[in-house]
């Protein structure tokens, strides 16, 4: 009988929790429309840019002169920023996560394939949303020199009856049929708003939960929290009716956001059951900050007009509104500070590489680790709030 009266209690004011929504117009604007407006802004616009700042990552070569000479021609072309690579999941990531505009992907065997005059094919990676206008002409032209001098090399070899080797060293121009670049999309193409849709999740649920959170500061303020408490039933039952009241507000803006973007903007957000994990740690996460937040303030119009403000610095610190790739080192260690940066992660790996619930595990237990953390927090700063 205690348990459903306790359950009971809690659901009433899940409830008032809610109903009070429709009674705040700003609060609506956050979770109906400012999320779609963003995407629409940010999400569609293709990717552009300029040679002159283009970021390509090499891998292979092997060690033969030739190879030598295309990496020198790479590293001097202008416009092009070229970072040498190890392993091929190494460049295929980081042209993914935007750290390269580019990647070329060189055989090993290059200088035996040209010598032996069997086409020398270099892939170059492109991330979904394309390479930066003119990147293409500035790669090509790094290859050109030294494609003059290999076909130069090789009609002179076949006419005159002399070594490749030989014929090689003693021409000066180059152009080779047998060097092409082959492009290569790494990761599925969207319609563009994937990205911003997958940090407008992680932005505005965190938004919204520190807005409910608001809310707690009117009840604390109006009495209702302390006449609850008078009334039969625990103060835990209290509280799990507010933290469920801001749980169920976190998930509604998750699954707005979710099924929206899918159908005004053709976002694939891939793995459901990833995405749904993801989803639901952070949600903990907001619901944890959003009672601290409530327990903190004790005016309401002070803590309406600090939420949408905080909320957006901290999407900013982890990534929401770019890539955490772009930021100095020590940026990206504060943007994973915060519960932001792992969901950031963990949303990206889903929605950008199909990743499933075994490949952000570790994003998943550190989302975790920061939900208990808040709500234990959280419940024993309101629980001394509600009873001061």
């Amino acid at each position: 009988m205690r348990r459903t009266r306790r359950i009971a209690v809690a659901l009433a004011i899940t409830g008032v929790s809610l109903r009070r929504l429709g009674r705040d117009r700003l609060g609506l604007f956050f979770i109906l429309v400012l999320p779609f407006l963003i995407i629409l802004l940010f999400g569609g616009g293709a990717r552009s840019g300029t040679a002159a700042d283009v970021a390509v990552g090499v891998l292979g070569g092997g060690d033969g002169p030739l190879a030598a000479e295309l990496a020198a021609a790479l590293e001097a072309a202008e416009g092009l920023d070229v970072t040498s690579f190890g392993e091929l999941g190494e460049l295929e990531e980081s042209v993914r996560r935007g750290r390269q505009d580019a990647g070329l992907v060189i055989p090993a065997s290059f200088d035996e394939l040209v010598a032996s005059g069997e086409p020398a094919e270099v892939e170059l990676l492109a991330a979904p949303a394309g390479l930066p206008e003119g990147s293409q002409g500035a790669i090509g032209a790094a290859f050109a020199d030294l494609d003059a001098r290999l076909t130069t090399a090789q009609v002179a070899a076949e006419t005159i009856g002399i070594d490749f080797a030989e014929a090689l060293a003693s021409t000066q121009e180059l152009d080779v049929p047998g060097v092409s670049v082959e492009a290569v999309t790494v990761g599925e193409a969207d319609t563009g708003a994937g990205p911003s849709a997958a940090g407008n999740l992680v932005l505005f649920i965190f938004i919204t939960s520190l807005v409910g959170g608001s809310w707690l500061v009117e009840s604390r303020r109006l009495g209702v929290s302390r006449r609850m408490l008078a009334a039969p039933t625990t103060a835990g039952a209290v509280l799990a009716g507010e933290a469920l009241g801001r749980f169920t507000l976190a998930i509604g803006q998750g699954l707005l956001v979710i099924f929206g973007a899918a159908w005004l903007f053709g976002v694939d957000w891939r793995d459901p059951l990833a995405l749904a994990a993801v989803v639901g740690l952070f949600s903990l996460c907001g619901t944890g900050a959003a009672m601290l937040f409530g327990a903190t303030f004790n005016r309401p119009e002070q803590a309406g007009a600090v939420a949408p403000p905080l909320g957006i610095a901290l999407g900013m610190l982890g990534g929401c509104l770019w890539p955490l790739e772009i930021v100095p080192p020590f940026m990206r260690v504060v943007g994973h500070a915060i519960p932001h940066g792992w969901a950031m992660d963990a949303v990206t790996a889903v929605v950008a590489e199909g990743a499933g619930l075994a490949d952000v595990a570790t994003e998943l237990a550190v989302l975790a680790g920061f939900a208990a953390a808040l709500l234990t927090v959280a419940a024993w700063q309101l629980r001394r709030a509600l009873t001061r």
